[in-house]
């Protein structure tokens, strides 16, 4: 993961919050970041707040568009609990690795629906594939960065 992107792309969107959708996105990622930062540190805390966690991790993995593209080369689509298990079965590790996860494919999924704003007629999976490659040449192709 190219985290000089992502820091870009975070920054990028914060300029983008006057869309709605975008606004949405980039609280969605907000919380993610506090979430992290507050992780539980001992058991207790962690059966106390394993369902909101849980909750936030289900609400943010819906309809978001950079996961409904599907690359198995891609590491950002791989969720890390084991398969065939459910978040609910996720072990304290386990659920930060997907917690810490969701947070670049927010980010990406807020750049783009900035892009789409402006550029509609892209198609969605042309758009996420060009995202997932984490080059700076996609932000400078569609304006975001110079």
């Amino acid at each position: 993961m190219n985290k000089i992107f992502y820091d870009m792309c975070y920054k990028i969107l914060s300029h983008y919050l006057n869309f709605p959708d975008v606004a949405d996105t980039y609280k969605s990622i907000e919380d993610g970041i506090k979430y992290c930062n507050n992780y539980p540190q001992t058991m207790i805390d962690f059966m106390n707040k394993k369902d909101d966690i849980i909750r936030y991790i289900r609400n943010v993995r819906k309809d978001n568009v950079i996961d409904a593209y599907k690359n198995g080369q891609n590491p950002l689509l791989l969720y890390p609990v084991p398969f065939g298990r459910q978040l609910s079965q996720a072990t304290y590790e386990e659920l930060y690795s997907n917690l810490e996860q969701e947070i670049p494919r927010l980010i990406l999924k807020g750049i783009h629906q900035a892009i789409k704003h402006y550029n509609g007629l892209i198609d969605n999976n042309d758009l996420a594939a060009e995202l997932l490659q984490e080059d700076f040449a996609v932000l400078r192709k569609y304006n975001l960065y110079a």
